[in-house]
C-alpha cells in the first residue's frame, strides 16, 4: 500500500522478480535474455519438425522418381559411351560424334524440333480462344465446351490416331467429299506428312494447352479490364496490355506440356508419317530395337534430352523478360 492505494503488479512480475527497489528494469532485461533462447529453441524445433513432415510427404515421390526416371536416364547415359553394348567394351565418344556430324540425324533433329514448335504454336492459336470463351462467358452451355474439351482425353491415342486416317486417308472422308463435289478426280495426299501429323498432334495436345490456359485466366480479375475500359482503352488494347500478360503463365505452362509431349510422341508421327516422317522417337526407336544398337540409340535419347532441356531454359527466360515487362 503506498498513498493509500494498493501496489500495481507488474504482469512479468511471475516471470521475473523484481528484487527490490530500483532493480524492476534490470530483472525484466534478465528474465526476457533467460527467456529468449528458450523461445528461440522452440521455434527450431517447429521449424524442424515442419522440414521432416514435408520431407515425408515427398519421400515417396521422389523416390518413385529415381526409380523410374532418374535412374534409367543415368543408366542410358553411361550406355551412350561405350563401345558396345552387350559385350565387351570401354569408353568412347564416338556415337556424339557420328551423330554430330551426320546429315540424316541433323535433318532428324531440325524436323523433331520444328514440328514442336509448329505444334505450341498452332495449339496456342486454337486454345487460347477457346479457353477465354470457357472463363469469361456466362452463357448457361459452357458446361458443353469443357465437356468437349476434356473428352479427346478419354479416348486412347491410338484411337484418335487412327480416326485421322479415316478423315485423311485415300478413301477418307476429304478426298470422298471433294471427289463427290468434282474437285478432284484422284485422291490427295493428305497422310504420310508433316502437315498430317502435326493435325493429329494438335488435335492430341489441345485440350493440355486449354485447360492451362483457362486455369489461369480464371484468376484474373475482371474489374482489371473494367478499369482500363474506363480509362478509355478498347477491347483489342485491354487484352493486349492487360488481359494477355496477366495469362502468359498459362500460355507457358501449356507450351511447355506440349512441346515436351511432341517431342516425345511415337504413336501418332508413326502411324500418319508411315515412316516418311523422320523424328526423334522413331529414330530412336529404330537404332535401340531395330539395328540393334544401343549404345548408338542411348547417344541420341541423350542428345534430344540435353536439347530440349536447353530449349526450356532459353523458354523460361524469355517468359521471366516478358513477365517483367
Amino acid at each position: 500500500m503506498t498513498g493509500g492505494r494498493p501496489a500495481v503488479s507488474s504482469p512479468h512480475s511471475s516471470l521475473f522478480p523484481l528484487g527490490g527497489t530500483g532493480q524492476g528494469e534490470g530483472g525484466v532485461r534478465r528474465g526476457v535474455a533467460t527467456l529468449t533462447p528458450t523461445l528461440s529453441l522452440e521455434g527450431r524445433g517447429r521449424r524442424k519438425r515442419r522440414r521432416l513432415g514435408v520431407l515425408g510427404l515427398l519421400a515417396p515421390a521422389a523416390a518413385l522418381l529415381g526409380a523410374l526416371f532418374l535412374y534409367p536416364l543415368a543408366n542410358m547415359a553411361g550406355l551412350s559411351v561405350r563401345t558396345k553394348f552387350p559385350g565387351a567394351w570401354s569408353y568412347t565418344a564416338e556415337h556424339y560424334a557420328k551423330f554430330a556430324a551426320d546429315p540424316y540425324f541433323l535433318r532428324v533433329t531440325q524436323t523433331t524440333f520444328l514440328l514442336a514448335i509448329g505444334v505450341t504454336v498452332l495449339t496456342i492459336v486454337v486454345g487460347y480462344p477457346v479457353a477465354y470463351y470457357f472463363v469469361r462467358s456466362r452463357s448457361r452451355y459452357k458446361h458443353l465446351i469443357f465437356l468437349a474439351v476434356i473428352s479427346p482425353l478419354l479416348v486412347s491415342i491410338v484411337v484418335r490416331t487412327i480416326g485421322w486416317t479415316i478423315i485423311l486417308g485415300n478413301e477418307g472422308l476429304v478426298n470422298a467429299l471433294l471427289r463427290a463435289l468434282g474437285v478432284i478426280r484422284e485422291p490427295l495426299p493428305l497422310m504420310n506428312n508433316v502437315w498430317a501429323v502435326m493435325v493429329g498432334l494438335v488435335h492430341v495436345l489441345l485440350p493440355f494447352m486449354i485447360l492451362s490456359i483457362a486455369s489461369v485466366l480464371g484468376k484474373i480479375d475482371p474489374a482489371l479490364e473494367e478499369s482500363a475500359a474506363i480509362l478509355g482503352a478498347n477491347a483489342a488494347r485491354t487484352f493486349w496490355r492487360v488481359t494477355l500478360p496477366l495469362s502468359i503463365q498459362g500460355i507457358a505452362a501449356g507450351s511447355i506440356l506440349v512441346f515436351c509431349l511432341t517431342i516425345g510422341a511415337y504413336i501418332t508421327p508413326w502411324w500418319l508419317g508411315r515412316g516418311k516422317v523422320l523424328l526423334f522417337s522413331t529414330t530412336i526407336y529404330d537404332q535401340i530395337l531395330v539395328i540393334i544398337d544401343w549404345p548408338f540409340g542411348s547417344a541420341a535419347a541423350m542428345i534430344l534430352v540435353a536439347a530440349t532441356l536447353a530449349i526450356l531454359l532459353l523458354y523460361f527466360a524469355l517468359i521471366r523478360r516478358v513477365g517483367r515487362r
